[in-house]
């Protein structure tokens, strides 16, 4: 079994910006004079050889590395990023050698695809060029490195529109025929070199692919005809990103080609290891409805990837969070040694003593994440827009949480028992004067009163989305302001008051626009159709002061979403 882990933790070590895109490796911040930084770069080698050696120790037998475009050096190039590609590739050399010697193997990481100026210039931009270039650049670094194993290829989302440094990729395969033909053209060249191509069906709603996450029929139209030895298909364990409350993906089971499961260890969703947010037993479910009924072919934890924030902590490293390494040895275990149960997992991880007071805590930050955190009356629901399955988690997103309109409209309409969500919630916060006990008695590495005042502010907003309450808003603004005040490089709570009730006209809406069940309506072709969604963009100008300030400045463009 292939067990893959991303090996960006030490490249972010060395990384000073204060808020970080954590879905790729900061390479452009470790640059001095346009060329890679000497000194940076020793240090990454210093604390990728400790890196290698802990999640070897651990039983990872593969490590992914950010970004196959900095090694594909091609002839047009200018000389000073000809001469920065030369650079890098020496650079990865060393790299490559200290994973061989940990016997992993290695994998490159690659969107379709990034481009420059240069790139954009020699090809007009034009999908079969691209695509001949990118042919040549696999087999010039297959050559060049024959280390590696392969790449693990993205082609549903594109770089974020903070993204900065010399490439910045494009969604290009818009649509099924395409990214099958292109998949029958890049094959041959994996299978010359006996290489494995991971393609990743990871997408985000735009263009007609963008629903390959979830969609049998763009699944089937992708992959038809294709049989390659060389090919694995990896998925997401839902039909959305990483969050709580979704069922397990049907595509696992849409064909006998070898899926490979990603998982996540540092949840972005979830605080990012900030605090306890415990996945075994989620992971456990999902491992049992898969092991000897799926044609699994490994898992890709992700200990570091993933998500804007401003926090800090490097897994397995300096600043290291104990319950990011906690979820990272127990995502690997519940699938290596299968016969083990989640309980099992953390004893091999904490040891015997107080072991039951130990699980009581994980229990209990498991149900402070599931039912306040997350809504469950909102978030069990199965709804999807277009070609987007509706997360189970919307006004909380990676450091920001937001209370307004937009979000109290959805949730008061779409939640059928706001009550049942209330009590939750508060049962849930009560839940975090026992954790506070048990991590003091174990001694155990929790910051009770971070996660405390966090939390407070979470259940304040929890009610804020569904009562009017004028003197709880003033109380919960001033929360936030000492919040914010105390703990500057954590959550952002973005709170405005109510300018309007949720109207019938907001249910209307959603009962038009939305549908339970992900086969298409007819009338979708139609709320769809080109024209609209321009206007839905110009819908979105006017109301995006009400939607959390991130947006259209980190992750893809709306525009392009709405593609």
């Amino acid at each position: 079994m292939l067990t893959l882990v991303d090996g960006s933790a030490p490249f972010f070590l060395e990384s000073s910006k204060r808020s970080q895109n954590w879905s790729k490796a900061p390479l452009s911040h470790l640059e001095k004079s346009s060329l890679p930084s000497r000194k940076k770069h020793k240090r990454v080698r210093e604390s990728f050889s400790k890196y290698t050696k802990r999640i070897s120790k651990l039983g990872f037998n593969a490590i992914s590395l950010d970004e196959f475009c900095y090694l594909a050096n091609y002839p047009f190039y200018p000389q000073n990023l000809a001469e920065k590609i030369r650079s890098y590739r020496k650079k990865y050399k060393k790299l490559f050698k200290i994973a061989v010697s940990q016997d992993l193997k290695i994998f490159l990481t690659s969107d379709f695809f990034s481009v420059n100026e240069s790139i954009s210039k020699a090809t007009g931009n034009e999908l079969e060029k691209i695509t001949t270039l990118f042919e040549s650049g696999l087999d010039d670094v297959f050559t060049s490195f024959p280390e590696i194993s392969g790449i693990i290829l993205r082609i549903g989302e594109s770089d974020g529109v903070d993204v900065t440094g010399d490439f910045r990729s494009k969604l290009l395969l818009k649509d099924p025929e395409q990214a099958n033909k292109f998949l029958k053209t890049i094959l041959p060249v994996f299978e010359k070199h006996n290489k494995t191509l991971i393609f990743r069906t990871w997408t985000l709603g735009a263009y007609s692919i963008g629903d390959l996450i979830w969609n049998p029929k763009t699944y089937k139209k992708v992959f038809e005809g294709i049989q390659s030895k060389s090919l694995i298909v990896s998925l997401k364990y839902g039909e959305g990103d990483f969050f709580r409350h979704l069922a397990l993906n049907p595509l696992f089971f849409a064909d006998e080609r070898p899926k490979l499961l990603e998982l996540q260890a540092r949840r972005e969703y979830e605080g990012f290891g900030e605090y306890p947010s415990f996945v075994g037993w989620q992971y456990g479910n999902y491992r049992d409805q898969l092991l000897g009924k799926a044609n699994l072919a490994g898992i890709s934890v992700w200990t570091q990837t993933g998500g804007w924030s401003s926090f800090k902590n490097i897994t397995f490293l300096k600043g290291s969070s104990y319950w990011n390494e906690l979820n990272s040895y127990v995502s690997l275990k519940l699938f290596t040694e299968p016969n083990w149960t989640v309980e099992d997992c953390i004893q091999k991880f904490y040891g015997k003593k107080d072991l039951s007071e130990f699980i009581r805590f994980l229990r209990l930050s498991d149900q402070v994440i599931e039912d306040l955190l997350y809504d469950p009356c909102f978030a069990k629901q199965t709804l999807y827009v277009h070609r987007v399955r509706i997360p189970t988690l919307l006004h909380i997103t990676w450091d920001r949480i937001t209370v307004s309109d937009p979000f109290r409209a959805v949730y008061s309409r779409l939640n059928p028992t706001p009550s049942e969500s209330l009590r939750l919630g508060e049962e849930a916060y009560s839940s975090l004067e026992e954790m506070k006990r048990i991590s003091k008695k174990l001694d155990l590495p929790y910051d009770s009163r971070f996660q405390t005042k966090t939390f407070k502010l979470i259940l304040n907003c929890r009610k804020l989305l569904y009562q009017e309450d004028v003197p709880l808003f003033l109380e919960t603004k001033r929360l936030a302001k000492e919040f914010h005040k105390k703990y500057p490089k954590t959550f952002r709570f973005q709170i405005s008051r109510p300018k309007s009730r949720p109207s019938w006209i907001a249910g209307l809406f959603f009962r038009l626009y939305l549908r339970k069940r992900s086969k298409y309506r007819f009338i979708d072709r139609i709320l769809f159709h080109p024209i609209l969604r321009k206007i839905y963009y110009l819908v979105f100008l006017g109301i995006r002061n009400r939607l959390p300030d991130f947006i259209n400045s980190q992750g893809m463009p709306i525009r392009e979403l709405l593609s």
